[in-house]
């Protein structure tokens, strides 16, 4: 194998691996936000339990 070889090898497997992880950070935002539901229904009960 030429060093051109080597180094489009690393560069792809370095590429893949930044894929990954940006797919996976992308996909605990998109988590986290469908969680925020609940959190915001409690937060709404409770001012609605101090004003009464």
């Amino acid at each position: 194998m030429d060093m051109i070889d080597i180094m489009s090898i690393v560069i792809i497997v370095f590429s893949l691996g930044v894929f990954y992880w940006f797919g996976r950070f992308t996909y605990k935002l998109i988590k986290q936000h469908y969680d925020i539901y609940p959190l915001l229904y409690g937060l709404e009960e409770a001012e609605k339990k101090k004003k009464s």
